[in-house]
């Protein structure tokens, strides 16, 4: 007896969305009825592939068309019937479509759908163009309106698309879905990376990079530098809404802010200063004072070059550039400018009872800080329960009133509570801020303060930086024809001097009067 072998069929199906996965015309209901289908048909469906890839354009950019496609290729000996539920789920785009037909006919495959049958004659070509051409429309139909909604809510202040690290999309009885604060502690690694980079306790953005990597930004996966300029640039993080690719200005936004518009602007400041920065040749050379030390007659920043020996030796030096000056053609060696740099250096750092004083002030004023801001934060709750409990008696109301004269004065009060409401969380995220430990920062500032000798010889690029900006006010200047260096000490040693000798004792005493602003 003769066995007939039934015809191999490949199901495909595909949405493109989320809400089109979940819903009746889903995946699994479009894979149902295909089912239904080859089992009326006496096909023998071998394998199914479901997309669920958002785009109408190019089918080799949807991941379940492009693996079908491969998978008949490896058994290119098979003739098979490609099953679809739609003819829209084919290609919605006319050029694409046909392109699908030929990738299809190259591999002598078959497309059949529930609800269009394929014929190969002009008048079935010409139909089959018309639908493909009407689910093109449709696309391209809905992506405008899409972002025209999107651009209206921009122009509204909203932001409609997925929210940045902190926040989530939260729908609100007023404003409809709007980006709301969720992670209290990620809210404070981005307010310290604004702040830090703000204020040059970041130098560089790679200073940030491993700040936010030692935070766990990104829940153990690496951070990347492009990852920290795009966090930087973003005033979203200022209050603000701004999206230059549909021309929409920047204007104040609904949601809440995490670090205030001054910061921001200080960062891009910062940003497009480092932008106009161009590496040098020589950079491979460690030119540790370059733009600090300064020509003792002229005060301009000594440039910093190399010179070839005649056996290729590499000699590091420093010069005067400025044409005005007597110094201008007289080489100074790097190693003379090093030495007097260490000897300056070595005559300014405080003692350890000092040290051990200016930790005791700081950690009691910051304990008394802390205790006024968690007292703040009790209270900021208590209002914000009360105001949300205020917002849903109003809510109800409007439910039940027939007045719109009632309703318009209804919704003008829950706006108002809203916004006070808002008020009240940013003053609380501000003074729960407080928790982070102070004893982190201090200890990284007074790392480099207790022995900025040993920071500067045995720490990297970053950390000399730091050293300069902490422990000095001004240029260092060099005199060539004396060898001796000199910079003035920056605040915090000042203010570490008049802690010296027999004051330490004063202040253990009685006290210390803050200075006045």
């Amino acid at each position: 007896m003769t066995t007939i072998s039934k015809t191999k069929a490949l199901i495909y199906c595909r949405v493109s969305s989320q809400r089109q996965k979940t819903e009746g015309h889903g995946l699994e209901s479009q894979e149902y009825r295909c089912q239904q289908y080859a089992l009326q048909k006496e096909y023998s469906v071998e394998k199914v592939f479901l997309d669920d890839f958002s785009g109408g354009g190019d089918f080799m950019q949807r991941p379940a068309m492009s693996q079908m496609l491969s998978y008949m290729d490896d058994k290119a000996h098979n003739n098979y019937v490609i099953i679809f539920d739609d003819l829209k789920r084919f290609a919605r785009d006319v050029q694409f479509h046909w392109k699908l037909r030929t990738a299809l006919r190259v591999r002598n495959a078959t497309p059949e759908c529930l609800n269009f049958k394929f014929e190969d004659t002009p008048e079935g070509e010409f139909i089959e163009t018309i639908i493909a051409a009407q689910g093109e429309l449709e696309r391209k139909q809905n992506k405008r309106q899409v972002v025209q909604k999107q651009k209206a809510r921009l122009e509204g202040g909203y932001w409609p698309f997925f929210p940045p690290p902190a926040y989530k999309q939260i729908k609100d009885p007023l404003h409809g879905k709007i980006p709301t604060i969720c992670d209290l502690e990620l809210v404070n690694t981005i307010r310290e990376a604004f702040e830090g980079y703000a204020n040059d306790r970041f130098l560089e953005q790679t200073d940030v990079q491993k700040f936010l990597q030692e935070r766990n930004f990104c829940n153990g996966k690496p951070v990347y530098l492009q990852m920290v300029k795009r966090l930087l640039t973003r005033v979203f993080y200022a209050g603000y809404i701004e999206y230059l690719p549909w021309e929409v200005s920047r204007r104040k936004g609904h949601h809440e802010q995490i670090v205030s518009l001054e910061t921001y602007e200080r960062v891009q400041e910062k940003l497009n200063g480092n932008a106009l920065v161009r590496t040098r040749k020589d950079f491979s050379i460690t030119f540790d004072l370059r733009g600090f030390a300064c020509c003792s007659k002229c005060r301009q920043p000594l440039t910093a070059s190399e010179s070839t020996g005649r056996k290729g030796v590499k000699h590091p030096y420093y010069r005067c550039r400025n044409k005005e000056c007597s110094e201008r053609t007289k080489s100074i060696k790097k190693s003379d400018i090093d030495k007097a740099f260490l000897s300056e250096l070595s005559e300014v750092h405080p003692n350890n009872k000092v040290i051990d004083l200016t930790h005791a002030i700081v950690r009691d004023v910051y304990e008394k800080r802390l205790k006024g801001a968690e007292g703040i934060t009790r209270n900021l709750e208590k209002e914000i329960t009360s105001i949300e409990k205020e917002i849903q008696i109003l809510i109800e109301r409007v439910k039940k009133s027939q007045m719109q004269e009632i309703i318009d004065v209804y919704e003008v009060q829950i706006n108002d509570m809203i916004k006070k409401k808002r008020l009240f969380e940013a003053k609380r995220i501000s003074s729960a801020s407080y928790t982070v430990s102070v004893g982190t920062a201090f200890d990284e500032v007074m790392k480099y303060l207790e022995n900025p000798v040993n920071t500067w010889v045995n720490g990297d690029l970053n950390g000399k930086r730091r050293v300069l900006k902490l422990v000095f006010a001004e240029k260092f200047i060099y005199d060539r024809e004396s060898g001796v260096g000199t910079a003035k000490p920056s605040i915090l040693y000042e203010l570490f001097e008049q802690f010296q000798g027999s004051k330490i004792h004063d202040v253990e005493m009685g006290g210390i009067e803050p200075p006045c602003k």
